[in-house]
């Protein structure tokens, strides 16, 4: 079921009517992540105007509606009432479109037949006391080529669903070698999109976030474990992970882990195995012991050192 996001309802004491070349847009800025489905205009028409496209479109950084349509569906202006009570017309995209919390986009709308002769789709305003905080009204005169802001705002709704970030937890650390690290993750929830990156990202100050260091796995299309290969690491630093997955919604982050790489030395002298253990403790093992064991990793047989 479609949820209301973004509207403004109040204060409707004045209307325009769309004259070619002319075109009309109310920006407005979503508060939360969410896929566009539908907006609802208050309208209503003068004569037959015809088929009313409404569209989705960016802004620019003066806040004017700019580029392509983003997003964009059609309704019959000639079914519209000719006088109050006007109509909240629903407008459908034909594919749902993620907006950006906290990023401006524009609502277009644009009529087929020129407005002369009386025909026109006509868009309630308020025009004495516009108070919406997020975008104004904008105009163009060169069928949507440019606009120049206005001082109304126009009745508007914007329907859809909510985006939600993936949800992802951070395993543990597999291993560190002198300048490596193989780290744990797991994706849990795509989240309502799936997402378009994911893995750890990393840093020396904790907490850390993909725009410090990160290796990024690419897209992902099912929940489930992974592992990173991190590499170029300083040996005797201290580093942090955090697992971490991208959508629509925005990024996700699981715990803080942490692990120093370490310079580990492994020889023989005289059937004598020098080594660190886990705790970086300099030990000797005799080469002629049954088993010596190190993170699961080397097996000692005799004076053969056996990678497992």
């Amino acid at each position: 079921m479609a949820t209301l996001f973004e509207n403004y309802i109040t204060g409707d004491d004045t209307a325009f009517g769309l004259q070619d070349p002319q075109v009309e847009a109310q920006t407005f800025t979503p508060s939360a992540s969410h896929d566009i489905t539908s907006v609802k205009l208050l309208f209503y028409r003068a004569g037959s105007p015809g088929t009313i496209t409404v569209s989705i479109r960016a802004t620019d950084g003066s806040g004017h509606p700019t580029g392509s349509d983003l997003a964009s569906g059609t309704t019959d202006g000639d079914t519209l009432p000719t006088a109050s009570p006007y109509e909240w017309r629903e407008i459908t995209f034909g594919t749902p479109l993620p907006l950006v919390a906290d990023t401006k986009y524009a609502i277009v709308v644009d009529q087929a037949i020129a407005g002369g002769g009386g025909q026109q789709v006509i868009w309630r305003a308020d025009g004495s006391s516009p108070s919406y905080a997020g975008g104004n009204h904008e105009q163009s005169s060169d069928n949507g080529a440019s606009f120049a802001a206005g001082t109304q705002d126009f009745m508007f709704e914007d329907w859809g669903d909510l985006l939600t970030a993936p949800t992802v937890t951070t395993g543990a650390i597999q291993s560190t070698g002198t300048t490596t690290a193989i780290v744990i993750g797991n994706v849990t929830d795509l989240g309502s999109d799936n997402p378009s990156a994911f893995g750890h990202a990393f840093n020396t100050t904790g907490q850390p976030v993909v725009g410090d260091n990160n290796v990024d796995l690419g897209a992902k299309s099912a929940t489930g474990r992974y592992h990173s290969y991190i590499t170029d690491l300083t040996p005797g630093t201290q580093y942090f992970f955090r697992a971490y997955a991208t959508n629509s919604a925005g990024t996700s982050y699981g715990a803080e882990v942490q692990a120093t790489p370490d310079t580990y030395y492994l020889y023989i002298i005289d059937k004598h195995l020098k080594y660190k253990d886990r705790d970086r403790v300099e030990r000797t093992a005799v080469a002629a012991d049954l088993i010596v064991t190190y993170e699961d990793e080397l097996v000692l047989h005799e004076d053969n050192i056996v990678f497992s």
